[in-house]
């Protein structure tokens, strides 16, 4: 072997042994400058423990073997967050921007199956939402193209009675190019993105103290969500609910087959919430409603939906939603001997337009519905009001088609010992209301109505009272041919009462003058 290879034999293999070292002496280096900042510098109230840390600086990625992270208060350390997960990777880390534009830049931060439990009894905040601190120092800006959450369970307790507040299953979340540094870690969401992917399945969400939410499966993907099988319903039976509660309350049971949300927005403003969308569809709904006016009344005072929505504590700005193929069930009791009856409206269709408390003064919320009321019975109602009036003035117009009367009676025979016959051919209504008094015009034809008074128990018919009832009633709407009867009356509102009782007052007095 001449000299001149063995020398050049001799230098490769220096610079081998050089690289291997090198590469072992920074794999080292970097690593201990990673473990040295998970253990010293997080903030004390945050407690991260690890199976094992491995780093590979050629791809500049980082693996954390099941991770554990327990969260604390900063002035008690009591733990309010655990989170364990399988892995935690990071992929991809820029040396060149961390040593040459004083800021870290990671391709890819992945959490493999974490199990997240939040207490939120436990947490204590510390200071005011204007003196929010940092969760952690950080002294370079950081740059994350990537976030992905895959597989997760979370779980959020409230302690109380029924703790167990939320949940979710094979929970997904892609969050691209987030951007972290002091500024954001101050403000209300603690980091910059351009946009984000989420999907989970068999969600629980404890709605109230007497209402739960669950849903199947749901997708959010370019700003659009899907929400699958929807039931909001009332956690206790009809009888618990009545003995559960010292005042009257409707026990719910809402499904909806699926809900789509089309441009899909929500954040905060200045540590003020908003949430947006151009278009909410809502399929299949379907909602029974049972009511006990056995229980004691509410009298608190009820506000007008216009008020409602004016009150909402955050932005609220909904262009069109509408509603398919809809059906709503109300069961009202009145009596004890009875379970009380029901009104059913079916193949509902709604549309209602700005719904918000964004708009200004002027632009008015439109909702108009057309269903199937009782058995064959149409119905439309177009109803307008502006958010932005204070005497939460309303204006209401109502069409229903051909109703023989006999399909009130499951609803006026159990609850008011009421018994009808005849035909109403056709009924218009317009209500011009607000808040305190209303205005309601009705024109109506009609044949052969009667009213037969049932006895106290609803057996049989009290002849006596029914003649004397129909003595003041008119029989048919006029004599002449295609004629309507008028009547217009105003009504007081009941404020301790819903916006539907003053409709009802409305429809009730309306019907009550244009027959007589």
């Amino acid at each position: 072997m001449n000299k001149i290879l063995r020398t050049s034999l001799l230098s490769l293999t220096t610079l081998l042994l050089l690289i291997i070292i090198g590469w072992f002496y920074t794999n080292f280096t970097i690593k201990n400058k990673i473990t040295y900042f998970l253990e010293n510098r997080l903030p004390n109230h945050i407690n991260l423990q690890y199976d094992d840390l491995t780093l590979n600086i050629f791809e500049g990625t980082v693996h954390c073997l099941n991770p554990k992270v327990l969260i604390g208060n900063k002035m008690d350390t009591i733990i309010h967050t655990r989170v364990l997960a399988e892995k935690f990777i990071l992929e991809d880390v820029s040396y060149w921007d961390y040593v040459l534009k004083d800021k870290i830049t990671i391709e890819d931060i992945k959490i493999q199956s974490a199990k997240i439990e939040y207490y939120i009894d436990k947490f204590h905040p510390e200071g005011s939402i204007n003196e929010r601190t940092p969760l952690v120092q950080l002294y370079k800006d950081l740059i994350v193209e990537e976030l992905s959450v895959d597989n997760a369970q979370l779980k959020i307790y409230n302690g109380k009675k029924d703790p167990l507040l939320f949940s979710g299953d094979a929970l997904t979340l892609e969050i691209d190019d987030i951007l972290i540094n002091q500024k954001t870690l101050t403000q209300k969401i603690p980091f910059k993105y351009s946009g984000y992917n989420a999907e989970g399945s068999q969600i629980f969400l404890q709605a109230g103290p007497y209402e739960n939410l669950t849903l199947s499966h749901f997708l959010i993907e370019k700003n659009r969500a899907q929400l699958d099988t929807i039931n909001l319903k009332t956690k206790y039976s009809r009888h618990q609910l009545s003995q559960t509660t010292p005042n009257e309350r409707d026990h719910y049971n809402l499904k909806v087959d699926q809900v789509n949300i089309e441009a899909l927005n929500f954040g905060f403003i200045e540590a003020k919430f908003f949430g947006s969308s151009r278009q909410i569809n809502m399929k299949n709904p379907s909602l029974d409603i049972y009511r006990d006016k056995l229980v004691a009344d509410d009298l608190s005072e009820k506000s007008l939906y216009s008020k409602m929505i004016r009150d909402i504590p955050f932005d609220l700005t909904i262009d069109t939603l509408s509603i398919k193929d809809g059906s709503i069930s109300y069961n009202e009791r009145i009596k004890k001997e009875n379970n009380g009856g029901a009104i059913t409206f079916k193949k509902i269709s709604t549309e209602i337009v700005n719904l918000s408390n964004t708009y200004e003064i002027g632009i008015k919320t439109e909702i108009n519905i057309s269903a199937i009321f009782m058995k064959t019975t149409p119905i439309k109602v177009g109803w307008g009001f502006d958010v932005n009036d204070q005497t939460d003035k309303f204006l209401l117009k109502g069409e229903v088609g051909k109703l023989p009367s006999a399909d009130l009676n499951p609803f006026t025979e159990p609850n008011l010992n009421v018994k009808l016959t005849g035909m109403t051919d056709k009924l218009y209504f317009t209500v011009d209301g607000n808040n305190s008094r209303s205005t309601i015009d009705m024109r109506m034809k009609y044949e052969n109505f009667k009213i037969e008074l049932m006895q106290k128990k609803g057996i049989g018919i009290n002849k006596l009272l029914s003649k004397v009832a129909n003595i003041f009633i008119r029989n048919n709407s006029k004599s002449d041919e295609g004629a309507f009867t008028e009547g217009s009356v105003t009504v007081q509102r009941d404020t301790t009462k819903s916006f539907f009782n003053y409709l009802w007052l409305n429809l009730r007095n309306g019907l009550l003058k244009t027959l007589s």
